[in-house]
């Protein structure tokens, strides 16, 4: 898809003289020279570490649901990206805490950033108004008429039943990384990931003579207790003696203005996350009603996806932070450099992904089944693994381009390109699957151009070197849609 994982940083609104010249003050991020391949996985390899923990904490969800019954990994993959589109547009908007906590902060005063965090806390709370209602009726519409309808409707109603926690968590962490505390969600963060990884397979799987085995409500409940687990153990921290005479985290009352001030500027970030997903949520739709092969591709495609994603995403954040720092310095000449960086990196690890997808295709996808799968099945996937090893490139294609879009802090040509989204995944997917009877891997190959043709865009809109022109600091406002 086009838009994916957003980078949140902050700065004061004010204007000051720009010169063409790179800043005499200008420092490097790290001790290695600026925009090179080493700077680059300094300041990556970190971000990859840690988006690891996630991504494969729900490889082995999906994992350990697919030994217990094929269908069980289906529905949990249906139903967790239909919960992606009621989860992550209120935490992106929970996510604009971080920008006040790190405004009032620099801006010496640290006594209103407790109650700024519990306005997006009663927004998490409050969402459950919104998002429980609205579930019961999408529910029924996206999963009746689908094989997987008793699954899907399992792990979706149990995780909508708590739904307040991921934002809830998103406002936390916002507190804390705002402060630069990040120390504290690292281990609060493995510490969730590895009791949901351990719980899963109790609960999918029981245990004789003490836990009967539950299967997809399992996995879904595992969730719901460690995310809720999270949440406890940074809100302990949050209202600590400290926390609560510096920055005041025990006001708790909700007050209407400041809760506005970070409600229109979280929106329309809600609003393109919501444009995204609800384009690959109708695609996940169309694949759910033809189910058969299409649906298993879909399915340990997107848990595949899982084993390299996390490499794109920490790739994309390192970049953005370079480049910003490039940008805000002058130092120009440097941001293509970062690029040539990026491209060695990613060619580097497109080339080691090779061996699990290209060489040893078979050997990765028998983890999913206790037994081999039909001749015909397995032909299928072998040629979905290519198609995601194609893929794997092109979404960290579109990272390289998304991250300098980003830095550059190009928020209407963003928000302009998001609209076509439509037009480059969808509608491929719907001619591929309900005119053409393209084969079901194909589903992948369309992901691929989709994210090639955005970094294309995203590469020819920065060759622009539109920052060069309108060298300003960031401003709150200018975060909203980023």
């Amino acid at each position: 898809m086009a838009s994916k994982f957003p980078i949140h940083y902050y700065g004061l609104d004010h204007r000051e003289q720009m010169s063409s010249q790179v800043s005499p003050s200008f420092r490097g991020l790290t001790r290695y020279p600026s925009a090179s391949l080493r700077e680059l996985l300094y300041l990556s390899l970190p971000l990859i570490l840690s988006l690891f923990s996630a991504s494969f904490m729900g490889f082995c969800d999906r994992l350990f649901l697919a030994r217990h019954s094929l269908g069980a990994l289906e529905g949990s993959v249906s139903a967790g990206y239909l919960c992606i589109l009621f989860q992550q547009p209120v935490m992106r908007v929970a996510t604009m805490s971080q920008v006040f906590v790190g405004l009032y902060r620099g801006g010496g005063e640290p006594h209103k950033i407790g109650n700024s965090v519990w306005q997006m806390i009663w927004l998490s709370l409050l969402s459950m108004l919104v998002t429980l209602p609205l579930s019961q009726f999408v529910a029924p519409f996206f999963f009746n008429g689908t094989v997987i309808r008793e699954e899907a409707n399992t792990y979706f109603m149990t995780l909508m039943a708590v739904n307040f926690l991921f934002p809830l968590a998103t406002t936390l962490t916002a507190y804390f990384i705002g402060q630069g505390r990040t120390k504290i969600i690292f281990i609060a963060t493995l510490f969730a990931h590895g009791l949901n990884i351990c719980l899963d397979y109790f609960f999918i799987f029981g245990i004789e003579g003490v836990l009967p085995p539950m299967g997809i409500f399992g996995a879904a409940l595992a969730t719901g207790i460690s995310q809720g687990l999270f949440c406890v153990v940074l809100f302990y921290f949050f209202l600590q003696k400290k926390e609560r005479k510096t920055y005041r985290t025990n006001e708790y009352h909700f007050n209407w203005n400041d809760f506005w001030d970070q409600l229109q500027i979280g929106l329309p970030r809600a609003a393109t996350r919501i444009i995204i997903l609800t384009a690959w949520v109708s695609i996940t739709r169309l694949i759910t009603l033809k189910g058969g092969d299409h649906l298993m591709v879909m399915s340990i495609g997107g848990t595949l996806i899982l084993l390299f994603t996390f490499i794109n995403d920490g790739l994309c954040q390192g970049m953005i932070t370079i480049a910003s720092t490039l940008m805000g310095s002058k130092n120009y000449d440097q941001i293509w450099k970062l690029v040539r960086s990026a491209l060695i990196f990613l060619v580097v690890t497109t080339a080691l992904l090779a061996i699990p997808y290209l060489v040893f295709p078979e050997f990765t996808l028998s983890f999913f089944f206790p037994e081999s799968p039909s001749p015909e099945t397995l032909k299928i996937l072998k040629r979905s693994c290519i198609w995601l090893w194609v893929f794997f490139f092109t979404y960290g294609f579109n990272a390289i381009g998304l991250s300098l879009v980003t830095a550059a802090r190009d928020v209407a040509f963003h928000l302009f390109a998001i609209f076509f989204v439509w037009l480059t995944s969808y509608f491929p997917a719907y001619l591929a699957i309900n005119v053409f009877n393209w084969p079901p891997d194909s589903l992948w190959l369309i992901m691929a151009f989709d994210s090639f043709v955005f970094g294309v865009v995203f590469l020819i809109r920065s060759s622009k070197e539109r920052w060069r022109k309108d060298a300003l600091p960031v401003n709150v406002d200018q975060i909203a849609s980023n």
